[in-house]
């Protein structure tokens, strides 16, 4: 029983908290009505497939410190890599009941998270290309993916919502190095080189904040028409709490980098979450596309 629960923490299902934001962005421009393919595509991506590439790298990585959403991972054991394997053959299984378009966007994904975390080719040790394989894939690529299972090829010819796909990759270029300040020690002592161990803590959260700037020029960018600005105006809004909560953290953590540990970190990535999460509910309940 104790396996059980030791291989569903390692899941680690409500870290997909963190990327429904991409999902929500993608809803707003697709408003999709509530069927059966909508179901399967949340399904996909946040019951099967983020779950289960979260279980694959603890499986590989072996943490022995916190890792995102956990303070004390357990041991994984082969049950982890059994039940990891069915997951992703479930979610490319049902994804043909979405379209093929979606069958290959979920394919892509599943073999670039294995790519990143398998001890064979362990891209994760590389830390610019495994900072651009996570920018792409956890960002532009899922909202691609979402557009083209539940609306049309047709939506990118809207300038808007080629400026929210790279946004949504900037929100995750934002996200990705956070996750990583607090296990400097930890991912040396693997052989594997993070992007914020090359940046430096006060170089990760210098890098956050550029990376955070150009996401929110790209939402400017998608709503900067006179009749589409207010959604800018509510995105400063709304992320507020999250942004002075960042410089905060940033300030203190230059002064004492002990400040840039785990508890911190998943105090800012929950509070970027659930204020990301706020502001596209908001677009999709108040302010439906098209509205420029």
């Amino acid at each position: 029983m104790s396996e059980i629960k030791n291989t569903i923490k390692l899941l680690r299902f409500p870290f997909a908290l963190f990327l429904l934001p991409i999902t929500l962005f993608s809803f707003y421009y697709i408003h999709p009505s509530l069927t059966y393919k909508l179901v399967l595509v949340l399904i996909v991506w946040h019951i099967l497939v983020y779950p289960s590439s979260n279980g694959y790298n603890s499986y590989h990585d072996r943490d022995e410190g916190p890792i995102g959403g956990l303070e004390a991972p357990p041991q994984p054991t082969t049950m982890l890599l059994s039940i990891c394997n069915i997951m992703d053959v479930a979610a490319f299984l049902l994804s043909f009941l979405v379209n093929i378009y979606f069958v290959f966007f979920v394919s892509v994904y599943i073999a670039g998270s294995r790519l990143y975390s398998n001890r064979r080719f362990r891209i994760k040790k590389y830390p610019v290309t495994s900072f651009i394989l996570v920018f792409i894939f956890q960002g532009g690529w899922i909202f691609c993916a979402n557009i083209l299972a539940l609306s049309s090829v047709h939506l990118f010819w809207n300038r808007p919502v080629l400026f929210s796909v790279i946004a949504a990759s900037f929100f995750i270029g934002t996200i990705y190095p956070l996750t990583q300040i607090y296990q400097h020690e930890a991912d040396k002592k693997d052989g594997v080189t993070t992007l914020s161990m090359l940046l430096g803590i006060r170089g990760t959260f210098i890098f956050t904040a550029l990376m955070f700037f150009l996401a929110s020029l790209c939402i400017y960018l998608s709503f900067s028409n006179a009749l589409a600005i207010n959604k800018f105006w509510l995105f400063n809004i709304v992320m507020l709490p999250s942004m002075l909560f960042f410089f905060s953290w940033g300030i203190r953590s230059f002064l004492d980098p002990s400040k840039s540990n785990f508890k911190n970190a998943m105090r800012m990535l929950i509070l970027s979450a659930v204020s990301n999460n706020v502001y596209f509910l908001l677009l999709i309940k108040y302010f439906p596309f098209p509205g420029f």
